[in-house]
């Protein structure tokens, strides 16, 4: 619940990186899409991409995947653990559906996000710079 009150508390953005390109949503830019096709924000170089692929959205204090593919999309979420900074990931798969990014980690467009590639794009939540 305490990251829930930061994102509230402060303006956030989330920096998503992609072939040292990097793509910010935030107040100002409250949404991007991601996929194959040449009119998405994010043009993703990889067969295991769908045309248009996926949305980030700023909604309600928080930042939100949709999968608009085919073959899915991955969320690979790292996790600080405890004060020696190590790192925990965890994957989660979404067809269709969508879940709210936290903290940092990859997204995998059609294949899974823990082998890093053309297919992947790093996201970081962090406060706006002014």
């Amino acid at each position: 619940m305490q990251e829930v009150q930061l994102v509230q508390d402060k303006q956030m953005a989330l920096k998503l990186i992609y072939r040292a390109n990097i793509f910010v949503v935030n107040r100002v830019r409250t949404e991007l899409q991601m996929g194959r096709d040449d009119s998405n924000d994010i043009v993703i170089v990889s067969a295991a991409a769908s045309r248009v692929h996926a949305r980030v959205q700023a909604r309600d204090g928080h930042f939100v995947l949709t999968d608009l593919s085919s073959n899915g999309t991955f969320v690979l979420v790292e996790e600080q653990s405890g004060e020696e900074s190590t790192v925990q990931s965890s994957e989660l798969r979404l067809r269709g559906g969508e879940v709210v990014l936290r903290s940092r980690g990859w997204i995998g467009l059609g294949k899974s996000a823990a082998k890093h590639g053309d297919h992947s794009v790093r996201f970081t939540l962090q406060p706006e710079v002014a």
